[in-house]
């Protein structure tokens, strides 16, 4: 009894792959995002402590 042979579809097929760059896209660094959550966290919590005296 013969196996069929089966055949996958061709790869890429106009799709962009993970290593595909966007040269329109800004370029942010790891280090550039940890530091931008850190200063809006920072900024929450003193909204949070200070907000109520400074918008009464």
């Amino acid at each position: 009894m013969a196996k069929e042979k089966t055949t996958l579809p061709p790869t890429g097929a106009g799709l962009m792959r993970f290593f595909d760059e966007d040269t329109k896209a800004i370029k942010i660094s790891p280090r550039g995002v940890i530091a931008v959550t850190l200063i809006l966290v920072a900024l929450e919590i003193l909204l949070h402590a200070f907000g109520p005296q400074l918008f009464s």
